[in-house]
């Protein structure tokens, strides 16, 4: 697409760049291999008089039309090349060109290449440079969600997801859009929306770790060691243990948890889930028999009872004993593939004291 958003003349596409009156003025620049080229990429023919065209007015620092076009054409045919994208940057800035184009301009690249990081990249300086997260920094979240940057933005993340849940540019993406524009509640939904459609969605409960320890509003900072709130932990717990009751061997749910206690809330692990867990594990229902076969509830005993022989080194002995016999369940019963691992996890459990 030209800057105006409507699709370049194509009439030329065909013809080479060396007939068009366009570029008579420009000396392509040949890409330098070297005397003794050991194993020369085969480029095509049209592929390598763009870059030779390119390589001349990058050199000349051009800033023009003709240039962003060309930038257009190159992407196209190879959209990881992270020069080009950076190049088109500078001309969509020094030109003006119109940013809302550009944004549709590049979710049609997208639609082909949803896995380029440079395209997501790319557009977080697009809408940086449509909406300045300054601009907005007083208005309430409500506002910001309708607000019809953001809002696009959400939805085309959204999408994105949608179509590849371990999208993990997409992911990173709407991290960016989070954090930039302020947009914490509404993502909390987002992501039980997400998970309640895919308990097993590993990304949904990333994205719900960095939400919860991301916003600073009332709750922790994202800060490794920071504390977390007494009822938000209790609420975390309550809303992971549900989720292990529908796919106990769903090991989302498990690393979430006990990753977030052990970063935020330890003594929770022993005060708080584990009894929970234990009473998960003892009341007769058919999760409940899933419970006790997974290796990922016995894992999760082993990372409990290390915490708290940490925290309370008197009963050290005893709670790191308990951990050394639940290594030997894993390795021998409900794991044995890593036997080799929990031998060595049974060997690291050494009191902090």
């Amino acid at each position: 697409m030209c800057e105006t958003g409507e699709k370049c003349d194509s009439g030329n596409d065909n013809v080479p760049m060396s007939e068009q009156d366009t570029w008579k003025d420009v000396a392509p620049i040949s890409q330098d291999d070297g005397a003794n080229t050991i194993c020369p990429i085969a480029y095509t023919d049209e592929y390598r008089e763009m870059m030779g065209y390119l390589r001349a007015v990058m050199s000349k620092c051009e800033v023009s039309q003709r240039a962003l076009d060309l930038t257009s054409r190159v992407i196209v045919v190879n959209p990881g090349h992270y020069t080009v994208w950076v190049y088109r940057k500078k001309l969509v800035e020094e030109l003006g060109s119109n940013i809302e184009n550009e944004l549709d301009w590049v979710t049609e690249i997208s639609e082909k290449h949803h896995k380029n990081y440079q395209l997501w990249h790319y557009r977080e300086a697009l809408v940086s440079r449509l909406l300045d997260p300054k601009a907005v920094s007083e208005m309430t979240e409500e506002q910001l969600v309708v607000h019809p940057v953001i809002r696009r933005e959400l939805f085309f993340t959204s999408s994105a997801i949608e179509s590849d849940s371990k999208n993990f540019h997409a992911w990173s993406y709407r991290q960016w859009l989070v954090r930039t524009y302020g947009v914490w509640e509404q993502e909390l939904g987002f992501i039980d929306t997400m998970i309640n459609e895919d308990v097993r969605n590993n990304s949904a409960w990333n994205q719900r770790y960095f939400v919860l320890m991301g916003d600073g509003r009332g709750r922790p900072t994202k800060d490794a060691g920071s504390p977390m709130e007494g009822s938000l932990a209790d609420s975390e717990i309550d809303y992971a243990t549900d989720m292990i009751k529908l796919a106990p061997n769903n090991e989302s749910p498990w690393t979430y948890i006990v990753g977030l206690l052990v970063r935020h809330a330890p003594a929770k692990l022993y005060t708080v889930l584990l009894p929970k867990l234990k009473e998960l594990a003892a009341d007769g229902s058919e999760y409940a028999a899933a419970m006790k076969t997974t290796p990922f509830y016995w894992s999760a005993l082993v990372d409990i009872y290390e915490q708290q022989a940490k925290d309370l080194p008197d009963q050290a002995d005893d709670l790191l004993a308990q951990a050394s016999e639940v290594c030997d369940v894993l390795a021998t019963d409900h794991d044995p593939m890593r036997n080799k691992y929990w031998e060595f996890r049974k060997d690291q459990l050494v009191p902090n004291i």
